[in-house]
């Protein structure tokens, strides 16, 4: 399997978002392996204080990445951070329906 990148910041991330991962083993979480659902979930569902962990502890390039192909991200926080970087509408892939 792959390398556990678990640095302390990542830990600590995990223990104060623990809800967020409800449906996800999260001792097999690896911050670089999952990076696209952890993005996701933190945009969705964290509030400011996910957007930012986001912010700092991923690049530009994997949180665009993230935008452009997860589909269960909030449309709402979808919609923002692809005005946010600047990714054209045609790119992103169809969203599942929130409700």
């Amino acid at each position: 399997g792959a390398a556990q990148r678990r640095t302390e910041a990542f830990e600590k991330m995990l223990s104060q978002f623990k809800p967020l991962f409800w449906d996800t083993d999260i001792g097999a979480l690896d911050m670089t392996v999952n990076r696209q659902y952890i993005i996701s979930r933190l945009l969705s569902m964290g509030g400011m204080p996910g957007y930012l962990w986001v912010t700092r502890h991923y690049s530009e390039e994997a949180i665009v990445e993230a935008i452009i192909q997860r589909r269960d991200m909030h449309p709402i926080m979808r919609n923002f951070m692809a005005e946010r970087y600047h990714i054209p509408k045609d790119q992103l892939v169809k969203a599942r329906t929130w409700r």
